[in-house]
């Protein structure tokens, strides 16, 4: 496990590329080609993957600011990184056999993954016989491995590894925001799954076995860590066009430059601060899990839900932060020519994702670290 300026600053890189293919994958409701072969080229897909297939086995801190820069071109391109690099981190927990398979054409093998459990299953000889329907399922589109989530008992959520070949997408992802992502529904029919293909979740994250520090990383907090970078970066995107836009008149005022009325420089600084604490959180959050993981230890229930608070802080913080900019930029901000419209789509759709809700996570969070039992997730 190793941080790498070099992988941020190839990220960073790629920002006009990924802005060049945006409105095509905005109407085409997929990311162009071009965008996926330009990360690909620069090693975006490889962050989570094993060492011995090829990969990076990347420090939290790189990875989330890798996609923090990927979102200032695009945010969906940055979100499926995010989710495709997420799925990584599931299929390492998975048997070398299974690992195998899936990495058998290399490292930049895309696997998607949706780990609640829209599914029946049976126990058959040798493995599962599963069917289901899975979503919202980012990147599908580009996945030639699915990872998904079936029940294996009560109470136990168990996630196989499926070709994406023996499944079928939905067109479903008909959408305000992260349109390009591609966040369609998956369906299978009685796919039979063999054990080797098969991971308990339960047991992926209440401990960690992994063969090396990234992969014996706590599992929940360290996909919700890397998460962020999508949100850190289309908060600062945001910041970053209102401030070089700042020599625009505000109307029905004198102001003939908005940085020179004091209502703008207080909403600009307000913004930054929140983009501060929640970049200061994010981090502080990434090396706490990669210290765990560096040392071999997993942290305790209390540590991962206050994990969770900081994470669910974080993200609320980039959402506002971006609300308060596009509101003291004034009513352009709305025109489908705008950056910020993207921005603002995009942030309010992904504000939705069920990890980073707000409302339950503070109350699992406070039952945790009160002693109220139970909770009402295992997901912590």
């Amino acid at each position: 496990m190793r941080e790498s300026a070099e992988l941020v600053e190839a990220a960073a890189a790629l920002r006009p590329v990924l802005a060049s293919g945006q409105a095509a994958g905005d109407r085409d409701r997929r990311l162009p080609d071009e965008t996926m072969t330009a990360m690909r080229d620069a090693g975006m897909f490889r962050m989570f993957v094993p060492a011995e297939f090829g990969g990076l086995e990347l420090g939290l801190g790189s990875a989330v600011d890798a996609l923090a820069e990927l979102a200032h071109g695009d945010p969906s391109a940055s979100w499926v990184v995010m989710i495709l690099g997420a799925a990584d981190l599931v299929v390492a927990q998975l048997s070398s056999e299974a690992q195998r398979e899936i990495y058998a054409d290399g490292p930049d093998t895309h696997v998607c993954v949706v780990l609640t459990p829209h599914a029946t299953a049976e126990r058959v000889d040798g493995g599962w016989r599963m069917s289901g329907e899975w979503f919202p399922a980012s990147g599908c589109l580009h996945a030639s491995w699915g990872v998904f989530g079936f029940p294996v008992a009560p109470g136990q959520v168990g996630v196989a590894a499926v070709p994406m070949g023996e499944l079928r997408i939905k067109d479903t992802w008909h959408t305000v925001g992260m349109r390009a992502t591609g966040s369609n529904l998956v369906s299978g029919q009685d796919v039979f799954v063999p054990d080797h293909r098969v991971l308990r979740l339960n047991d992926a994250i209440s401990s960690a076995n992994g063969s090396s520090p990234r992969f014996r990383s706590a599992l929940i907090p360290t996909v919700l860590s890397y998460m962020a970078g999508p949100y850190l970066g289309m908060a600062s995107a945001a910041l970053d066009h209102v401030t070089a836009k700042a020599s625009r008149p505000v109307a029905f005022t004198t102001y003939q430059r908005q940085s020179d009325a004091p209502p703008f420089q207080i909403a600009v600084a307000e913004a930054t601060a929140k983009i501060d604490v929640a970049r200061l959180l994010v981090r502080s959050s990434a090396e706490v899990i990669d210290s765990h993981a560096m040392a071999g230890t997993f942290p305790d229930y209390r540590t991962r839900a206050r994990h969770r608070l900081h994470v669910t802080h974080a993200v609320r913080q980039c959402g506002e932060a971006l609300d308060a900019l596009v509101a003291v930029h004034g009513a352009s901000a709305v025109a489908e020519s705008s950056p910020l419209s993207v921005l603002l789509r995009d942030m309010q759709t992904a504000l939705r994702h069920a990890m980073i809700n707000p409302p339950w996570n503070m109350e699992a969070c406070g039952r945790a670290l009160l002693g109220v039992e139970p909770n009402i997730t295992q997901i912590l």
